[in-house]
């Protein structure tokens, strides 16, 4: 019997078609940071401790001022996207053994944010028909130029997949080392995000809040020559009280859960975009904020995310030197909501919150006789960073009584009253712009007068 082998090589263009669809712009901008910092954590020799350190760690920078902090800059224009650091580059031999490869090889070494070995690749397939990088370390450097429709032409064997690259010469000194990506002759959807005026802004809230644990502590980031400072997330825990929080080790993954409550603005406002759960991996931000079912609001035993919990701050940071067992998706910005970890994490989430989803709730009871107390609480939150929560043992969310409650004279009475009857009193009293609050002062004094109680 005669057996023939059917040919079974992919096709650049369907791949590369696949590859691209499901990631945006921006997702595509992110991913290309991610290579950045990944080639800073590489140079640097920082481990996840160290990063993990910094995270927790009181006040902004790690290491030096915010000044001296290796930078990435991202500009854009109708005509192209560029990304240049100067994080450390990325050694020649390490691009040619795995940086173009589609998915890494079974004994490489995983990166921190570059998890599956597509973000690089994707980014660039994704922006433009060509780009150009040139990349040097201290010790060695490389350059490559690929016209990517020519290169889509050659598909006979697997050997045309390669990418041609050039070797160069090293950096004079180790502040100058780092990556140039220029990609050009952008597509056309590409085209018309960049034109959108609204873009640039999008792009700088990804990046704040994405990467908040990161920004002004390891790295700073431009847009178009704007600085895009860390996004702020109001911290705070109720005065004399602590927040949940506990720590464990679950497959190979490290996982820190707190709950707690956001601190007031300066105008004593509780911004609902701040509001929620931030699910955190390897120090990258997956979900900023989530009010959605992915993090477990409207999944018994949480509720439905509501204003009431405007409140509410919540924080799953998980850890790995292996990323693959982290449960976040091929672009990073969202969860992989059927991994083994993160479905037994969940619970641990919704029993963190109940605690502070309880507080809350008292906080705007349906039927009050008098301002719950919880009121005053919440405006006595302090402001706290994440080390102090994280160097607590595990502890559940409280909210002590203040030492001196100030006794009330007076109680709030609300009741409904038909409109007809309402515009009777008006009419009788002929005061026809008479307010319902009014109408309802007048008439409980008037009963206080004629039963010879006032």
């Amino acid at each position: 019997m005669t057996i023939e082998h059917a040919n079974a090589f992919p096709k650049k263009s369907f791949f590369i078609q696949m590859f691209t669809k499901d990631i945006s712009l921006e997702d595509s901008i992110l991913d290309l940071i991610d290579n950045s910092i990944d080639g800073l954590i590489r140079t640097e020799h920082l481990s996840l401790s160290s990063i993990s350190e910094g995270i927790f760690r009181k006040g902004g920078q790690l290491h030096k001022p915010i000044s001296g902090l290796p930078e990435i800059a991202v500009d854009y224009s109708q005509d192209q996207v560029v990304i240049k650091d100067n994080c450390g580059g990325i050694e020649y031999q390490y691009a040619l053994r795995e940086a173009f490869n589609f998915g890494h090889s079974t004994d490489f070494k995983p990166g921190y944010l570059g998890v599956y070995g597509i973000g690089l690749k994707r980014a660039l397939f994704k922006i433009g028909n060509r780009f150009q990088i040139t990349s040097r370390t201290t010790s060695t450097g490389f350059t490559c130029d690929l016209n990517v429709r020519d290169w889509l032409l050659k598909e006979n064997s697997l050997e045309d997949w390669r990418i041609p690259l050039s070797p160069i010469g090293s950096a004079n000194k180790k502040s100058s080392a780092g990556t140039l990506i220029i990609i050009k002759e952008l597509h056309n959807e590409v085209k018309l995000r960049l034109y959108d005026k609204t873009f640039g802004n999008e792009l700088a809230k990804a990046i704040e809040k994405t990467y908040a644990f990161f920004l002004d502590k390891y790295v700073r980031v431009q847009v178009n020559g704007s600085h895009v400072k860390p996004y702020e997330i109001p911290v705070g825990v109720p005065k004399g009280g602590h927040a949940s929080s506990e720590k464990f080790e679950k497959e190979g993954v490290l996982v820190r859960i707190y709950a707690t409550l956001a601190r007031p603005d300066e105008d004593g406002r509780l911004p609902m975009e701040s509001a929620g759960w931030y699910i955190i991996c390897n120090g990258r931000v997956v979900l900023p904020a989530d009010k959605s079912t992915a993090s477990g609001w409207d999944v018994a035993p949480m509720p439905q995310f509501h204003s009431k919990y405007r409140a509410f701050l919540g924080f799953v940071f998980f850890e790995s030197e292996d990323p693959l067992r982290l449960p976040w998706t091929t672009t990073k910005r969202d969860l992989n909501k059927e991994s083994s970890i993160y479905l037994y994490v969940k619970g641990r989430m919704a029993t963190a919150a109940r605690p502070v989803i309880s507080f809350c709730n008292k906080k705007y009871p349906q039927d009050r006789d008098e301002e719950p107390i919880e009121r005053e609480i919440s405006k006595e939150v302090k402001a706290i960073f994440l080390g102090e929560l994280a160097s607590r043992r595990p502890t559940v969310f409280n909210a002590p009584l203040p030492e001196k409650t100030i006794s009330r004279t007076t109680t709030r009475v609300q009741y409904d009253a038909e409109n007809l009857d309402l515009d009777k009193v008006r009419k009788h009293l002929r005061r026809p712009r008479m307010g319902a609050g009014a109408i309802g002062k007048y008439t409980f004094h008037d009963f206080l007068k004629r039963e010879g109680l006032k």
